[in-house]
């Protein structure tokens, strides 16, 4: 059965009409050159090209597949560059999966990050409990995770930081402080601190400890939440306050105002191994060191 290598080395002579200028093309010595096409013309029964002391001619046979053979290695060409871009992780699909602390504004920018000059790249982001992400990891469910908490120390799993994520004060349109162009941690003393777990769970002793590290002291209280976005929306009822990723989308009965002096990280996981380039332009657009 005729190759890919074959071909190409007939597409080089018959456009060149020389083996010698031909072997420079498809880096082959000369000797190589005439055995390929040789090859090729003994598997296809056919003479393809007339060779004289002066010159190559193309036979109509070798006219045929010069036209043929040239679509035929445009296809194959770009079926491989095709091949290399999904496994890259810059076509095809990228699936993400994200823990809920991590806001629609996050989202967007990494998706948008990765999809800067990549139209035909498509990144799926998936809203992923923050037990299952490094599992779904593993298992090859997930591409990249984006999460809050490095967590444990996991040879299969590799992580960097991305930009940190400034944090917005929730509160129902009625608080005290809502009308106000920002906040200062210090004002959020002795409020009710609505929280999506409570605490002893990794990322509400984060916000804990961000707090208490400027001598505020709060009251956590949990929220029951399903998502991400769903903590505002239960503000009122709990008479409390949410700190939330700025961009967070509110209802018309809460308010979101600037604050002052606080931030969450913002962490890449991906399976061990050398980076790909969605890590690389992720690191190179949102990383700690390009901001």
């Amino acid at each position: 059965m005729p190759d890919l290598r074959q071909l190409r080395t007939f597409v080089a002579v018959a456009e060149q009409r020389s083996f010698t200028r031909a072997g420079e093309i498809v880096h082959l010595r000369q000797q190589s050159v005439s055995k390929a096409v040789r090859e090729l013309e003994l598997e296809l029964g056919d003479e393809l090209l007339e060779r004289t002391t002066r010159e190559v001619r193309l036979t109509a046979a070798g006219r045929v597949l010069l036209e043929e053979g040239k679509r035929a290695l445009e296809v194959a060409d770009a079926a491989f560059a095709r091949t290399r871009e999904v496994g890259s992780g810059l076509a095809g699909t990228i699936r993400i999966g994200y823990s809920p602390a991590i806001g629609p504004s996050d989202q967007a920018d990494v998706a948008q990050a990765l999809r800067s000059d990549r139209p035909d790249l498509s990144v799926v982001m998936l809203e992923v409990r923050p037990a299952a992400l490094r599992p779904m990891l593993r298992t090859g469910e997930l591409d990249l995770a984006l999460t809050r908490i490095a967590g444990a120390i996991d040879p299969a799993l590799h992580t960097i930081a991305l930009r940190p994520t400034p944090l917005a004060l929730c509160l129902p349109a009625a608080h005290r402080l809502a009308g106000r162009a920002s906040v200062s941690l210090r004002e959020l003393e002795g409020e009710r601190l609505l929280t999506a777990s409570p605490p002893g769970t990794p990322y509400t002793d984060l916000l804990l400890e961000r707090l208490a590290r400027e001598g505020v002291s709060v009251v956590p209280t949990e929220a029951r939440v399903t998502g991400g976005n769903a903590l505002p929306s239960q503000l009122a009822s709990h008479e409390a306050v949410a700190l939330v990723p700025v961009g967070t989308p509110t209802p018309h009965d809460v308010t979101s105002v600037a604050l002052d002096g606080i931030s969450v990280p913002l962490l890449l996981l991906w399976s061990a191994g050398l980076p790909s380039p969605a890590v690389a332009r992720l690191r190179q657009t949102m990383g700690v060191e390009a901001g």
